[in-house]
């Protein structure tokens, strides 16, 4: 198999017909089946018994298994509906130690009609990550960026590049307001503004990410014996800063017991912009659901999700050149945004009207015609 292939058909004929030709080839299987949600929708039936939708996605699994790389990995997108089922088939059929991650990702707010329920709002998706090979599962770290600068990062740190035996230490707004022409942070507040004078305070800061520090107490017992003992002859010795070479790693650095981070380490280029970033977690809160119908020029009522979801997906899960397989195209958000990535892909659907909007779609994809979504026209 050389090309990418939008498939008419029944997932499980399908999988049994790719296991003959494509056996380790796919280094992500997303799956994106209906949710058992009991509704009928224009686009299919969502009503099976929870058993059988259980069998369904057990044979789903069992099925894809073979066909994934060995450092490959299974996405599955759920919401709380059958959440518990599927997490326990999955355990089963991928076996429980290969489960790397269930992520939250909140898709709207508890506004309009749903702001009147008496229990909790339901907001959220979830996505469940398991690898084939936990012990040769590499996922790319991801970062998001901060809308501010963490204020624990309050020091600022005069001459970095001196012997650790001159470093000197003094609070960073009283360094941004002398350089300023103020005498101290209160007469800066005064002069600019307090919300002015905090933005000069952050523009300063990410400018200056090596000067700017903040100091954080290590876990005592989670650190190596070398980093105890240097955090004990700090203690004894206060103001004096002591250091630990570490292989592969920044040294380590502490003073009064406490280890120096620099705003440096957290910073990166977004857009061209220096920003503060920090790594992805497990709760996605800032990929909106809303204002996604025109994605791809396809009307998909139900169950339809962002490109910017596949786009963090794959970041995350493949490279550039690694084949993605999607059991459940539906409109064929994922094919499109592996498309537009530079993944190559297998999509499948068994739906004949959802089929011929996918195809259009991906054909505009391929034409270079689509502008929505991740190609950043919406």
């Amino acid at each position: 198999m050389r090309r990418n292939r939008l498939v008419l058909g029944d997932n499980e004929v399908v999988l049994r017909r790719l296991a003959r030709s494509s056996t380790g080839r796919f280094r992500l299987a997303y799956l994106d089946p209906p949710f058992n949600t009991g509704r009928r929708f224009g686009e299919y039936d969502d009503r099976q018994s929870p058993e059988e939708w259980a069998g369904r996605m057990r044979r789903a699994a069992q099925l894809v298994l073979p066909l994934l790389a060995e450092d490959g990995a299974i996405a599955l997108e759920i919401d709380d509906t059958e959440l518990g089922s599927l997490i326990g088939t999955m355990d089963e059929v991928m076996g429980r130690a290969q489960r790397m991650s269930v992520i939250t990702v909140v898709r709207s707010a508890a506004t309009g009609h749903k702001a009147r329920n008496r229990g909790p709002v339901n907001v959220a998706d979830y996505l469940l990550i398991y690898a084939k090979d936990r012990a040769r599962f590499r996922p790319n770290p991801l970062f998001r960026p901060r809308d501010d600068v963490d204020p624990a990062y309050s020091t600022f740190l005069h001459d970095p590049e001196a012997p650790l035996g001159r470093w000197r230490f003094s609070p960073l707004r009283l360094e941004v307001s002398l350089r300023l022409g103020c005498a101290s942070a209160r007469a800066a507040r005064a002069a600019l503004g307090r919300d002015a004078f905090e933005r000069e305070v952050d523009r300063f800061a990410l400018a200056h990410g090596a000067h700017v520090v903040r100091f954080a107490q290590p876990r005592y017992e989670a650190i190596s014996k070398a980093a105890r003992r240097l955090v004990d002859r700090s203690r004894a010795r206060p103001g004096v800063v002591l250091k630990l070479e570490r292989e592969g790693h920044r040294p380590l650095l502490v003073v009064n017991g406490n280890r120096i981070l620099f705003l440096e380490d957290k910073l990166a280029k977004v857009d061209g912009e220096t920003r503060v970033v920090e790594p992805l977690t497990n709760v996605w809160t800032d990929i909106g659901f809303q204002g996604i119908a025109r994605e791809g020029g396809v009307r998909f009522i139900r169950n339809k999700k962002p490109e910017r979801l596949l786009q963090r997906i794959l970041s995350m899960l493949t490279d550039a050149g690694d084949w993605v397989l999607d059991p459940f195209a539906g409109s064929g958000t994922t094919a499109a945004v592996a498309e537009k990535m530079g993944r190559r892909w297998v999509a499948i659907e068994r739906e004949r009207a959802v089929w011929a909007l996918a195809k259009e779609r991906l054909a505009r994809v391929a034409r270079g015609e689509d502008r929505t979504g991740i190609s950043g026209a919406d």
